[in-house]
C-alpha cells in the first residue's frame, strides 16, 4: 500500500513529502473534492472533524497564469492543517499543470491531484476532466510529463470511463501507476452517468484486486456505517466522502468512532469562525447562509428556515436564526433516495 518511490530528483525539503504519501493519511475516510464547496473554510472544518485527507475544489491551471485572485484563493491551505492536503488541478496541457505546480507549492499543499472525472461540458470540450479517460495511452504520456516536471507528489481522481461502452478504468489505472502516481481515487460512475444511477462498487473492487497502487473508492456514501461497509467489502485502501459530508459534516468523526460534538449548532459556529478569518463580510454572509441551509435538511420547518436564510442581511442575523432553529435539531439523516447536491464535482 506504500506509494511509489519518485523517479525524478526532488528538492531536499520536499523529499520526505514525496515518499510514502499514502502512509501519511490520517485515516481511511477522506474528503472528496467538490467544485464550489471544498474551499479553505470547508476543508478547515473537515480537518477539525478528522477527515483523513483533504483536497481542494477544482482549479484551472491556466486560470492561475492570469493572476486571478479568485483562483488563487481557491487554493489556500489553512495554517496548522493536521490532515495532508492536496490541490486539484485540471488543464489542457501537461505543461500548464507543471507551470502551475510552482504556485501550488507556495500554498503549503502536500500533493497535486489531477481531475480526470469532471463531466461538465465546458471542461470536457477542452480535452480535460473525464475526456482524458478516452485514450489511456495518451493519458500515460500526459501524467508522465507532469510527474517529471513537478516536485510535489502526484495523485489522480477519475471515473470508470466515458460510458458503459468505454469502461477504460483498468487501462487508466495502469497508466497512472506507470506514470508514478501515488494513488488513484475512483468515482464509480461513467462520464455519461453524470450523477445519476448508482456508483459501481463491484467494479471498484475489481480494479483494486488488480491494481499495483492504492485505490480510493468514491460514490454514494451517505453514512459512517455505509463508509465502513464499503471499505471492508470492496477492499479499497480508503474511501472518499462528498455529499455525505455536506449533509453531515461530523461523518468523519463517526467513521473513526470519535464522540465529538457533531451537532449542527456546534458545526455552524466553527464554520462561521473560519469565514470571519478568510473572507470579507459580504462573501462570509453568502457562504454562511448556504451552509446553514444545507444542514437544515431533515429538520422540522427546514423549508421555512432555508427561505429565511436568504432574507438575512448579516452573519449576526444568520446566527440568531441558526441558534433558534437548531436548538431542537433532529439527528442528521441522509436517505438513499434523497436527491441532494446532484452535481458540480467529479
Amino acid at each position: 500500500m506504500n506509494s511509489l518511490t519518485p523517479s525524478h530528483p526532488v528538492h531536499e525539503n520536499l523529499a520526505h513529502e514525496t515518499e510514502n504519501l499514502f502512509a501519511r493519511a490520517r485515516n481511511q475516510f477522506w474528503l472528496a473534492p467538490m467544485a464550489g464547496i471544498t474551499d479553505v473554510c470547508f476543508r478547515k472544518l473537515m480537518d477539525e472533524m478528522n477527515a483523513g485527507v483533504l483536497i481542494s475544489e477544482l482549479v484551472s491551471a491556466k486560470g492561475l497564469f492570469y493572476n486571478s485572485e479568485k483562483t488563487k484563493n481557491m487554493m489556500r491551505v489553512h495554517e496548522g492543517c493536521k490532515s495532508i492536503s492536496g490541490i486539484q488541478l485540471f488543464g489542457e496541457s501537461a505543461e500548464d499543470i507543471v507551470r502551475a505546480s510552482e504556485i501550488v507549492e507556495s500554498t503549503g499543499a502536500d500533493f497535486i491531484d489531477i481531475n480526470l472525472g469532471c463531466p461538465v461540458k465546458k471542461v470536457v470540450k477542452k480535452g480535460c476532466g473525464a475526456a482524458l479517460l478516452r485514450d489511456p495511452a495518451y493519458l500515460e504520456k500526459f501524467l508522465s510529463t507532469i510527474k517529471k516536471g513537478i516536485r510535489l507528489p502526484l495523485t489522480v481522481k477519475m471515473r470508470t470511463g466515458w460510458n458503459e461502452e468505454e469502461l477504460t478504468i483498468h487501462e487508466c489505472v495502469k497508466a497512472a501507476y506507470n506514470s508514478g502516481c501515488e494513488w488513484v481515487a475512483i468515482h464509480g460512475r461513467t462520464r455519461a452517468q453524470g450523477y445519476d444511477g448508482k456508483a459501481n462498487w463491484d467494479l471498484m473492487a475489481e480494479v483494486k484486486e488488480q491494481a499495483k497502487l492504492p485505490i480510493i473508492g468514491n460514490g454514494d456514501i451517505r453514512s459512517a456505517d455505509q463508509a465502513k461497509k464499503r471499505l471492508q467489502e470492496s477492499n479499497v485502501d480508503a474511501v472518499m466522502i462528498g455529499r455525505g459530508a455536506l449533509r453531515n459534516p461530523g461523518i468523519f468523526n463517526e467513521c473513526i468512532g470519535m464522540n465529538n460534538d457533531n451537532s449542527c449548532l456546534n458545526i455552524i459556529r466553527c464554520y462561521r469562525e473560519s469565514l470571519d478569518e478568510y473572507y470579507d463580510t459580504r462573501f462570509s454572509l453568502i457562504l454562511l447562509r448556504k451552509f446553514s441551509a444545507w444542514l437544515a435538511f431533515g429538520n422540522s420547518g427546514a423549508a421555512k428556515f432555508r427561505k429565511s436564510m436568504f432574507e438575512c442581511g448579516s452573519t449576526a442575523e444568520v446566527m440568531e436564526r441558526v441558534e433558534e432553529f437548531f436548538q431542537n435539531e433532529q439527528p442528521l439523516r441522509f436517505d438513499d433516495n434523497e436527491a441532494f447536491m446532484m452535481g458540480g464535482h467529479g
